[in-house]
């Protein structure tokens, strides 16, 4: 058989599948093309603007409500939020919190510099030692202390002659301006007593890790991280609807989308079906080779 005559058996098939090819490709392209309406003496021309840029709202309606009714449900984002690796990367950071040392994590908490930290510091001292003075000052706390002193100076002396000159009178009449003086001085001078010692222990609390405090409560490690997965599961639990609620995914879905200029979204529905885009043109050329193939059969 000549060539001549097998080019004229090919040739149906051949044309068959350049028409299907090229009738596919532009179906593809006629998805993003025009990308604005043309007119034509005023009348907007048939399929202007292309299925996309004139669809646009109502795909990105569409693909919003599916997202959040099908895709991104409660029970998705409960599933995923309160998983076993959700869980742990909680916990883990917040013991890596309390694992550091407590003067440069509350830095950079806080943003604050080291001046600012001494002067909140300072005034943290300044009102814990306002405080014990004024609970000091509100309870019986001096004069508990002064009828101990009184009852032990009694025993003392109970078994020596001094005892019929230390009686209850006597005792009174030396505790009250005894108790008057200290009331003075705790007023007074109070809080310079107070302040050194509330300094030297927030210096000695902030040089360790958080950890290492709660130590001293008795409170471990594995105490720390069961403590903040039950609060995580409750948090979880109680705030996951008006979280779901207030973030709106099917309306943040749809204004990205519509937010998007065409040429993005062309980007965007090509790096994800260009495969099956491209396939969707090469089976346009298959079924016109077959059916050229049929024409000669038949």
């Amino acid at each position: 058989m000549e060539f001549t005559e097998i080019l004229r058996i090919l040739a149906g098939p051949l044309i068959g599948a350049v028409i299907g090819y090229f009738t596919n490709y532009i179906a593809v392209k006629m998805l993003f093309y025009p990308k604005k309406e043309l007119r034509l003496f005023g009348k907007r021309l048939p399929l202007t603007p292309g299925v996309i840029p004139k669809g646009r709202p109502r795909i990105a309606s569409s693909v919003g409500e599916v997202i959040e009714n099908h895709l991104l449900t409660r029970e998705d984002f409960t599933e995923h939020l309160l998983s076993e690796r959700a869980e742990k990367t909680v916990a883990d950071a917040v013991v890596r919190k309390l694992s550091g040392n407590v003067r440069e994590e509350i830095l950079s908490f806080t943003n604050a510099d080291s001046s600012a930290y001494e002067q909140k510091k300072a005034a943290l001292s300044q009102a814990v030692s306002v405080q014990i003075v004024n609970a000091i000052q509100s309870s019986d706390a001096i004069e508990t202390v002064l009828a101990a002193f009184g009852d032990a100076l009694k025993q003392k002396v109970s078994a020596s002659p001094l005892m019929l000159l230390v009686n209850d009178r006597t005792i009174n009449k030396v505790m009250q301006p005894t108790k008057e003086m200290l009331d003075t001085m705790l007023a007074e001078h109070g809080t310079e007593y107070i302040v050194p010692v509330i300094d030297g222990k927030l210096s000695e609390a902030e040089q360790n890790s958080g950890l290492a405090l709660l130590e001293h409560f008795r409170i471990d490690e594995q105490s720390v991280r069961n403590a903040v997965t039950n609060a995580y599961r409750n948090i979880v639990s109680q705030s996951v609807d008006s979280l779901l609620q207030s973030v709106n995914i099917s309306a943040l879905v749809e204004d990205k989308i519509n937010a998007m200029s065409i040429d993005e979204l062309e980007k965007l529905v090509q790096d994800v079906m260009k495969k099956e885009l491209n396939a969707i043109i090469n089976l346009g050329a298959l079924i016109g080779f077959i059916l050229g193939l049929l024409n000669l059969l038949f």
